[in-house]
C-alpha cells in the first residue's frame, strides 16, 4: 500500500521542447502566430488525459535576461528531441498519464 501511494505523490515532469507559439509572453519577445516560434526548452508538468498539458517553458526576455512561464498547450507541441513539429519525436500517452493530472 505504501508503495503504491508513494507512486501516485511522486512529482513527475519531462524535460522536453516545444516551438509552439507562447500567447503569455507576446508582449516581451514579440512571440506571434505569424511567425515561427524559436525551439526551447521546457518541462511538462500535467497532462490533462485529453490533449493538452501544462507546460514550464523557458525563454530569453528582450532584456536578455533568463525567464520561465506556465503555458497550457498541446501535447503533440511537446518533443523528445529539439526539433520542429514535422521532426519532432512526442510523447506516447502511456508516458504522459504519468503525470499528475491538470
Amino acid at each position: 500500500m505504501l508503495s503504491s501511494l508513494h507512486k501516485r505523490t511522486s512529482l513527475t515532469m519531462f524535460d522536453a521542447f516545444t516551438d509552439y507559439p507562447i500567447h503569455n509572453i507576446y508582449n516581451d519577445i514579440n512571440d506571434t502566430d505569424d511567425t515561427l516560434a524559436p525551439v526551447r526548452k521546457c518541462k511538462i508538468l500535467t497532462y490533462d488525459r485529453n490533449k493538452y498539458c501544462d507546460v514550464l517553458v523557458f525563454y530569453t526576455d528582450s532584456d536578455g535576461d533568463e525567464r520561465a512561464v506556465v503555458s497550457n498547450i498541446k501535447a503533440c507541441y511537446c518533443y523528445k528531441n529539439e526539433a520542429r513539429v514535422d521532426d519532432g519525436e512526442i510523447f506516447a500517452y502511456d508516458e504522459l498519464i504519468t503525470l499528475p493530472w491538470s
